[in-house]
Parts: C-alpha cells; structure tokens; sequence
C-alpha cells in the first residue's frame, strides 16, 4: 500500500514537474517574441523618426532658398532706379522663417565702378566703406584683388540693424567664392557655403561657426551674365534645434549632420547633439541633395530596449512564472482527484461485481459468475474439471427443521466445501442445495481422491446445534473437460452425480 501511494505521488509530482516546464517553456518563447516585438517596434520608430527628420531639415532648407529666390527675383525683375524697395520687399520673407537672418545684395561691381558704387550707397547708408578679410588676416578696407577683377559686394541689407549693417560693404576676396559664382553661372541654380562664422556674430575668431550663406544669382533680363547676387544668411542651428532627439517610445537618438560639399572638409560636422559620442550600436546614415551641396544626416540609437520595455519583459516573464505554477498546482489537484474518484469507481465497481456475482446467502459465487468463468475457460481452452456437488436428502432436512436451518446448513456446507478447496479451485452455488466447483485437478485418480475425501470429511462434521444425531452428506459428480461445450460438460458432470445418488450417496464419482 505504501508503495502504491508511492508511486502515485511520483506520479502526480512527475505530472505537475511536466506541465511547469511547459509553461516555463511558453513563458520563454513568448517573452522572447516580446522582445523581438519591442526591437522590431524601436527600430521602426528609429526609421521613422531618422527618415522623418532627414526630410524635416532637407524642408527647412529649401523653404529658405525659396524665399531668398524670391528675394533675388525683385533684383532680377526690376530696374536699378527702383532697387531702394528691396528691404519693403523682402521683409514678409524674413518675417516667415526663423533661420533666415538676412539677406543681403551683392551687386557685382567692376574696379572702375567702385568710387560711383560706394558714393551712390552713401546716400543711405553714410558710413559705407567696401572691405574683405582674407583667410586668416584681419579685415582690409578697400579694393585688394588683383587683374581687375569684378566683386560682389555687400550694398543692401535687411534688416538694417547693428549686426547687419557690419556686414555691408563686405566682400569676399577668397577663392570659394569665384567657385560659387562660376557654379551658379553654370548651373543658374543657387549654391550653397559650407559652416561658416557669421559676420552679424562679430569678427571674433573664437565665436563658433552656426550658419551658412545662400547664393542666389541674379542674371541680367535675357543675358547669362550676372547683375549680382542675394545672399540669404542662414543660422543653421535653428534647424538643428528643431531636431528631435528622442523616439515615440522614449529612447535617445543620436544625431549628427556631416557636410559632405566642397570647402568642408576642415571642419565637416555642422551639429552634433550631445549624446552621440555616448551612443554605439544601430546607425543610419540619410544623405539629403541640396543644390551643389549634400549633408549627411546621421542617426544612432541604442538598440538596448529601454526601461518601461524591460519592465515589461519582467511582467511577462513573472506572469508566466506565476501562470506555470498555478497550473502546476491545478493539475496536481485534478490528477489526485482523478486518482480518488478512479479509485471510488474502481471500488465501487468491485463491491456491484462482488453483490452481482455472489450468492447473499452462502457469499460464494453464484450461477452468473459460474457461466461466466466456466465459458472463459473454454474460449480459452484450459483445462479444467467441472465438479456439481449435491446436498443429499436437502428437501427432507427443509421439511424437517426448517427453512432457517437449512439456510443455516447451506452456509456451514458452502463454508466447509471452500476451506477444503485446492487454493485455485472456484465454488459457485448454482441454486438450492447445488453447488458446482471449477477446479485445476484435471488428473482422473487425483480429482477422484480429492472429491471422496470432501465427501467424507463433510459426513463427520457435528451439528450439535441443530440435533446431535444430525447427519449430512454429499453426492457428487465431477467430469474432465474435453473440448466440449458448456452443456455437454454439464450434462457428462450431472450423469456423474446420478451415478453417486444411486450408489448411495455421499460419494463422489469422476469421469
């Protein structure tokens, strides 16, 4: 019994084991379809977003060349005497960008010209005076290139404020400047300079370059050559600024925008936020055409998942955790429950089998249960000996005594016949005072001897009880089955125990 409970517990736990595993197992997979969902999900945030700025500054930028087109377009559609509105014009153009500063008009001035140039100027803005600053010099007032060649220079402005008026007179006396205006020749599209210093930041040196200028060419009505060019000034951090530097699901982006165009390989890198350095793992690079210039927007973010996913990650997994256990726990209480009511039915299965194939009377089997073994013994072939056994003069000994003591009788002789029983042996009472037994003894002298020696010992029991002179006998009759059927081994039986009864009873008699 302690085994079996054993057992039983091993195997409800092995069971319980089973089903946790699983469900650690799932728990797992799922968690890590999570996590793969929650990268998935950061590094389409991660592309929208680099896509999404990339365009925003490529915009911000061609809306600013427009408005100083439109800028250059009063230059290019009006005459010198009407050049004095330009500040009227352009001011609603500057009024709708953030990043455009200035504009300036650079009217391209041959050396002869310059004495009229600068006096005409003066009308309104007195203290004009054309100069350069030459890479690396300071500021030089007058007329410095040599082969007489033609210059741009600064002759109007808007607005007219203190930065601004620093800025007129100005022109540019470095070689990029040739290559600007001989690209816009070629092209008749605008150009744009590399990172430069803003001159309405100062002539301070150490001041940090945050803008870029817009060269816009004004070409004579119906000629390829110029009349001059509007500069748009630009301070480029306002783009920048504008640059978000976070996803829609919380993590930090890095950003930097590289200037890919000439002149800007001293110091390429036009903004870089302050985490990129901090930032190592996934990067995009988005490279954004703008005229005769490119930047290269670059984006990096971490592809670690951020706090709230790993939380998450960590609700996931302890639910499943949780979850296993919980089934665990269940299908150990529904296997034991199972176990208990198999056991129930099993139990009660036995005590109907028992009630359906015991005689009340006698508790030994009864005619349903002989039929049933004796027909499984012969579909199976095996050899065995039927046995009918009959209580001699039982009728006499009812009319005699009574019901109740034959009653009586019939269980002390259904007791006594099964203590003296081979322990294979099976006894059935078939009705009455009849009784049959299945028996292994399939030898002839053996079963002769067994079955005579029940008869005598049963005609020596004491019924002190019942009368003291009380005797009781058997007859009975046994045959050897031989591969006949039921009733012909019946009938070979019975012929067996007629002979008993008529030898005198209490004998037994085998064929």
């Amino acid at each position: 019994m302690v085994t079996g409970l054993s057992k039983e517990h091993r195997g409800v736990k092995r069971y319980s084991v089973l089903v946790f595993s699983i469900g650690m197992i799932l728990t797992i997979f799922i968690t890590h379809l999570v996590y793969k969902g929650q990268q998935q999900l950061a590094n389409s945030n991660f592309e929208f977003l680099a896509n999404n700025q990339a365009e925003n500054i490529k915009e911000l930028v061609m809306l600013d060349v427009g408005f100083i087109g439109a800028g250059a377009s009063f230059y290019h559609a009006t005459q010198p005497p009407t050049w004095d509105n330009f500040s009227t014009f352009v001011a609603p153009l500057l009024a709708d960008s953030k990043s455009l500063i200035a504009m300036q008009w650079m009217k391209k001035v041959y050396p002869e010209q310059i004495d009229s140039h600068v006096k005409k100027v003066r009308e309104h803005f007195p203290k004009y005076q054309i100069y350069t600053v030459p890479k690396g010099k300071p500021r030089i007032d007058g007329y410095i290139l040599e082969n007489e060649e033609p210059i741009y220079v600064a002759s109007d402005v808007y607005p007219v404020n203190e930065a601004n008026l620093r800025a007129l007179g100005y022109y540019s006396s470095r070689e990029r400047v040739r290559r600007v205006i001989d690209s816009t020749l070629a092209t008749g599209e605008p150009s744009l300079s590399d990172k430069i210093r803003l001159l309405q930041d100062g002539f301070d040196r150490s001041l940090p370059k945050q803008g870029m200028l817009v060269y816009h060419p004004v070409f004579e009505v119906g000629g390829q050559s110029l009349r001059g060019v509007v500069i748009g000034v630009i301070r480029t951090t306002v783009y920048f600024e504008q640059i978000v530097s976070r996803t829609s699901i919380g993590k930090e982006v890095g950003v930097r925008v590289v200037d890919l165009g000439f002149d800007a390989e001293d110091d390429p890198v036009m903004y870089q936020n302050t985490n990129w350095d901090s930032l190592n793992t996934q990067s995009k690079d988005i490279v954004i055409d703008l005229y005769d210039r490119q930047w290269k927007v670059q984006f990096k973010h971490d592809s670690e998942i951020s706090q709230t996913d790993r939380i998450i990650l960590i609700c996931v997994a302890s639910g499943g955790f949780v979850i296993s256990l919980l089934l665990a726990y269940v299908v150990q209480l529904m296997l034991r429950e199972q176990r208990r009511l198999t056991q129930l039915v099993n139990r009660r299965t036995r005590d109907l089998q028992y009630l359906v194939e015991r005689d009340p009377l006698t508790e030994v089997y009864n005619r349903r249960a002989f039929n049933r073994l004796a027909d499984y013994h012969i579909a199976c072939d095996k050899p065995f000996s039927l046995v009918i056994i009959d209580i001699d003069k039982f009728k006499q000994i009812n009319d005699r005594f009574g019901h109740v003591v034959g009653d009586e009788i019939l269980m002390q002789i259904a007791a006594y016949i099964s203590e003296q029983l081979y322990p294979d042996d099976l006894l059935f009472r078939l009705g009455g005072d009849e009784f049959a037994v299945i028996s292994r003894c399939i030898d002839y002298t053996l079963l002769d001897n067994y079955l005579n020696q029940v008869c005598q010992n049963t005609s020596t029991l004491k019924w002190d009880t019942i009368d003291p002179k009380f005797v009781c006998t058997l007859s009975v009759g046994a045959a050897v089955y031989r591969g006949e059927s039921l009733e012909q081994l019946i009938n070979r039986a019975d012929e067996q125990l007629y002979i008993s009864k008529a030898k005198g009873r209490n004998m037994a008699n085998v064929a």
